[in-house]
């Protein structure tokens, strides 16, 4: 039996685009901090502790 490669049936609709969220928001704000968090090599702890505390406020808002 040759394989169906139609693409009708056994998948589902195209995943929805998402985009980054805008810096001017909370919850876009926590996200673009913890980015760049995640990015530096050589972050400090008390950067961290700050982009926990958004990332938590944010968390709390939502």
């Amino acid at each position: 039996m040759a394989a169906d490669f139609s693409g009708a049936g056994e998948f589902g609709p195209a995943p929805v685009a998402r985009t980054w969220l805008s810096a001017f928001t909370t919850l876009g704000l926590a996200m673009w901090t913890a980015t760049a968090g995640m990015t530096v090599p050589a972050l400090s702890s008390a950067n961290s502790a700050v982009t926990l505390f958004f990332i938590l406020h944010a968390a709390l808002d939502a």
